[in-house]
């Protein structure tokens, strides 16, 4: 499997804030996340270009744990490094399959991490047979902190493909699929990142639904906080793609997630949650799509304890999902408490609304502050393209409707009005959704100063447009 080489990791590191050009103006590509300047320096303090470690050693298949590790003579397996590597050491794994579950309890440091790396050009896989780890256990698991794990396929687990439960660890460019129970998790631990991972097919011990809903990748539960996932690709999961449960301030940013069985972002019981600039959609040609509800993002509360409060959804695509947005109160009760959700683009939710289906859906609960603006829903056919209730604390303005919404969902500056989007190629590209120049959506926004840039991270104009991308005339 094709390998991101550590230069062209740099080149991206480099270039994550950048200057284009469009129609002859400077447009600079922002993230809006507070921790890109924290995430940025421990980016590159991990990369492999910068040598402050102590030792280099070798894992490969033809090797022997009774070996020194290095390249001539490499370790045979993964486990005896992690008992062997000490702070600022790397370990490179070659090419092959090694069957064994990893657990890495030594730490590195701020400027002395530990590297595991797949062998440049390689693709070493961890593979569990459907048998190891323990129910519970992870076939890569990071306890140390500031760990950076790269370029390895991890498959088949009994249960957890890679499990992070340390502080400041970096989990990048990874392989993660065909597990019986959740992808990656984030269990534990504050400050740590999977980004640019690829994964699929999690949660197989619920495969066609007998069992019980898993997570493709996840920041949950043991305390942990400030966890960022980004840049990932996750589908076909028998449960939810992405989530966050009672969790605190966690980045879900920059990803693709498609076909999950349940929903594809979910944030329950998480408190301080930045969630922007995802891709989220659902295929008729998958094979999870005979099953499950399909819901594009959802906030609900499962237990209340946190009750989820300020949270920003903000950007995102949702095209084709039983419901592209969903708050649902649990059973617990509460509601939405301080939750902006703005500029999103939700087109074409499908089903029946006598299925309880609609293209967004706000149910009633104990809601504070919460304000729907800028949002551009677009919804053929006779499905809504809202179903929710009136609420003094839930505030609707600026968006548009493709035809008209619910009283209770109407307010001031909405445009009612066919978007008049691309439409051009495939709708499972975002480039779809992009406006046409005569698109009423463009300068009918209003400034938010928590959406100053755009699905691609361009700055926002100073009469910005409805919906996730905004118009650029070409050039």
């Amino acid at each position: 499997m094709k390998k991101i080489c550590f230069s062209i990791l740099l080149f991206i590191i480099i270039t994550f804030s950048y200057t284009s050009t469009v129609n002859g103006k400077h447009q600079n590509n922002v993230l809006e996340n507070v921790q890109f300047s924290t995430l940025t320096e421990l980016n590159q303090l991990f990369l492999p270009l910068v040598f402050n470690g102590r030792d280099f050693f070798y894992v490969a298949p033809h090797g022997s744990d009774m070996n020194p590790g290095t390249f001539d003579l490499p370790w045979r397996t993964i486990g005896k490094a992690a008992r062997t590597i000490v702070a600022g050491d790397t370990v490179y794994i070659r090419d092959g399959i090694y069957k064994e579950s990893v657990r890495i309890e030594a730490s590195g440091t701020a400027s002395r991490p530990i590297r595991i790396l797949a062998y440049q050009g390689e693709n070493p896989i961890i593979d569990g047979g459907n048998t190891i780890p323990e129910y519970g256990g992870s076939l890569l698991r990071l306890y140390g902190d500031y760990i950076y794990a790269s370029g390895i396929e991890v498959r088949n687990s009994y249960y957890i493909g890679i499990g992070v439960y340390g502080n400041y660890d970096l989990v990048d460019d990874m392989y993660v699929h065909h597990n019986l129970g959740p992808g990656i998790i984030i269990g534990d631990g504050h400050h740590s990142t999977v980004q640019n991972s690829y994964v699929w097919r999690s949660g197989l011990s619920n495969e066609y639904g007998q069992g019980s809903y898993q997570t493709g990748l996840s920041a949950a539960r043991g305390g942990v906080s400030y966890a960022t996932i980004r840049h990932n690709t996750v589908w076909e999961t028998w449960g939810e793609g992405i989530s966050t449960f009672e969790a605190d301030h966690t980045v879900i940013e920059d990803n693709i997630i498609h076909d999950s069985l349940s929903v594809n972002i979910y944030i329950s019981d998480s408190t301080n949650v930045l969630c922007q600039r995802n891709f989220v959609y659902t295929d008729p040609a998958s094979y999870v799509y005979d099953y499950g509800p399909h819901v594009g993002i959802a906030l609900g509360d499962e237990l209340y304890t946190p009750a989820s409060a300020n949270i920003n959804v903000i950007n995102n695509i949702s095209y084709g999902n039983h419901r592209n947005f969903f708050w649902w109160q649990g059973d617990q009760g509460g509601g939405m408490n301080n939750v902006l959700i703005a500029n999103n683009t939700f087109v074409n939710g499908i089903g029946s609304s006598s299925g309880g289906n609609a293209n967004v859906i706000i149910d009633s609960g104990d809601h504070v502050n919460v304000r729907f603006m800028n949002n551009l829903v677009q919804q053929d056919g006779v499905l809504p393209v809202i179903d929710t209730i009136d609420h003094p604390e839930v505030v609707y303005s600026h968006n548009l409707w493709s035809k008209n919404p619910d009283a209770d969902a109407q307010g001031p500056g909405d445009v009612i009005d066919d978007p008049l989007l691309v439409k051009g190629g495939t709708p499972y590209f975002p480039d779809w959704f992009r406006l046409t120049n005569l698109s009423p959506a463009i300068s009918h926004a209003i400034v938010l100063p928590e959406v100053l840039v755009d699905f691609y991270g361009y700055l926002r104009d100073s009469n910005p447009d409805l919906g996730a991308i905004e118009y650029f005339p070409p050039h």
